[in-house]
């Protein structure tokens, strides 16, 4: 190998930005290998046998996971059908590939949980999910069909090289560890260090809400050719006697007195709305939770005279919306219960198979409500 080998490029993702100019993300081959090594640490039982499941778009960095992983350890990788209906093709290739290894986000399960009771997966080891929060009710409804096999929930950001935390949820599925309805995100993996910050980037003890940020050698260079978002992102911290790089990654969390985390939803998602702090994840948890429905979203709009309004969407709900306000006015402050509640048939996905909150917008504007 060229003595440089490590500072070459495996690849640059670009990810959306707040000014709507896309952000390079450089991973170097060091990066690549750090996360591989990483992820073969956690110990899986994995082999040449394997059969590992590939459902996502190559633009999106879990399918840096599914592809190279699998091959480092000589497994199979069986790609999901682009024809037709993504979430079935999910369903129909766990089945016929006799898969035993499968990545996915939360949204893939949410979508197929009406159809847990026909599904039973005897060959499936293992179930990794990363990208968005797991809900644990879905997750102890979701063991179910795959009886044999481990859930796992992943944590990363593009700029920590896929994933760079991990919780492993055992057979029983009650003594998980939650927030918000959402499962654990864990600990953090091989050669990566995480911390909690306030405003200041001063870090927090345990149980205190503040900014997830990440250490690692799994940690991207920086932004390709952005020096300004470099000095934004980025800054030094000692930690063990050493100074080290951490990235800060937009998202809220909190740790526990045995050190896991708890995802607490994204900074951006913890908004002012008529001068108190809303966290919008809040919401959606305790509408989760009163209607049975995997997806929820709550969304803030500011009108032309600068009036806000908060809105709760629920995905196929057909029930009458009052008990439901009636049970968020006694779960929530008055200022975060909704003033307007909607159904949508369904919730719009982007090509990584996650919620898209930008076209819940647009749908607003649709129903005449912006």
């Amino acid at each position: 190998l060229p003595a440089n080998f490590d500072e070459q490029l495996a690849y640059i993702l670009f990810t959306s930005g707040s000014t709507g100019v896309p952000k390079g993300v450089p991973i170097t081959m060091k990066n690549l290998e750090a996360f591989i090594q990483a992820f073969l640490a956690l110990g899986y039982d994995v082999n040449e046998n394997d059969r590992f499941m590939q459902m996502f778009e190559l633009t999106f960095d879990f399918s840096v996971f599914t592809t190279f992983a699998p091959l480092c350890i000589g497994a199979s990788v069986h790609t999901v059908s682009s024809d037709g209906i993504k979430f079935a093709n999910v369903y129909i290739t766990l089945e016929e590939q006799n898969i035993t290894f499968a990545a996915m986000v939360p949204s893939v399960i949410n979508y197929l949980r009406p159809y847990f009771e026909e599904m039973k997966f005897e060959h499936l080891k293992y179930s990794l999910f990363c990208g968005e929060a797991l809900i644990a009710e879905v997750a102890k409804e979701w063991k179910q069909c795959m009886p044999k096999g481990v859930i796992e929930n992943a944590y990363g950001p593009t700029e920590a090289t896929v994933f760079c935390m991990m919780y492993s949820c055992f057979t029983e599925m009650d003594e998980n560890k939650t927030y918000n309805g959402g499962v654990s995100i864990g600990k953090a993996m091989l050669a990566t260090e995480i911390i909690v910050v306030d405003e200041n980037l001063k870090p927090l003890p345990a149980n205190t809400k503040g900014e997830l940020c990440i250490a690692s050698t799994q940690l991207t260079p920086g932004y390709w050719k952005d020096v300004e978002k470099n000095k934004e992102a980025f800054f030094p911290h000692i930690i063990n006697g050493k100074e080290k790089m951490f990235y800060r990654s937009g998202d809220l969390a909190l740790y526990d007195e045995q050190g896991d985390f708890m995802f607490g939803g994204r900074l951006d998602y913890q908004v002012k709305f008529q001068g108190f702090r809303v966290e919008l994840g809040e919401i959606e948890h305790h509408a989760r939770v009163f209607s049975g429905v995997a997806n929820t979203a709550a969304l803030v709009y500011e009108t032309e005279t600068g009036n806000q309004i908060l809105y709760l969407l629920l995905e196929n709900y057909d029930a009458d919306f009052l008990p439901l306000k009636e049970y968020l006015t006694s779960k929530v402050p008055h200022y975060m219960v909704p003033s307007k509640i909607f159904s949508l048939t369904a919730f719009p996905f982007n090509n990584n198979g996650k919620v898209d909150r930008k076209i819940l917008q647009q749908k607003l504007k649709e129903l005449g409500q912006l």
